[in-house]
């Protein structure tokens, strides 16, 4: 049986936003910060409500701006030693009779594959750390809503919108 179940957002609303470095985009971007009241549902059915939730989204691509997407180098190193232990694993049994236009297909692509993983790392370079990137990011310096295009009531470094009420962080 099929039991369709999530997290349900009721009302989302903007809240604030600010100039933020988004690692899906690799870009400097914009990111807005959402407001609603979560539940976890069965069956479309709200059954425990989970609180009100904040979350930071790109404006762009509509992700969490600080979540990495791609595959940390670690786990490339550890890719690389599995490829070379299966080559050479691959490479001491003896060919199946049944199967030998497969088995020498494995036992080229093993070392192939840990032959491009290895160009691989050693060509790219280690991504800067998060905090090096939006050291580098200037803080958001609008003066006018970028959502609803009113002016934003300057108090200190902050402003808010009078309109929609979004905080300009």
């Amino acid at each position: 049986m099929l039991i369709v179940s999530g997290r349900y957002r009721f009302k989302p609303k903007r809240v604030a936003f600010r100039n933020d470095f988004c690692l899906k985009c690799d870009q400097p971007r914009r990111s807005v910060e959402y407001r609603s009241f979560d539940a976890f549902h069965i069956f479309w059915i709200p059954i425990v409500p989970l609180g009100f939730r904040r979350r930071w989204l790109c404006a762009t691509c509509g992700r969490p701006p600080h979540v990495n997407v791609k595959t940390r180098r670690p786990f490339v190193w550890i890719g690389l030693f599995i490829l070379i232990l299966l080559g050479a694993l691959l490479w001491a049994l003896p060919v199946d009779p049944d199967f030998v236009g497969g088995t020498w297909f494995f036992r080229m692509g093993g070392p192939v594959g840990a032959i491009l993983v290895l160009v691989h790392l050693l060509r790219t370079p280690a991504d800067p750390p998060l905090k090096s990137r939006l050291d580098a990011i200037p803080p958001a310096n609008d003066t006018t809503c970028p959502f609803c295009g009113a002016l934003l009531l300057l108090i200190s470094s902050q402003g808010s919108c009078p309109n929609c009420g979004v905080l300009r962080c």
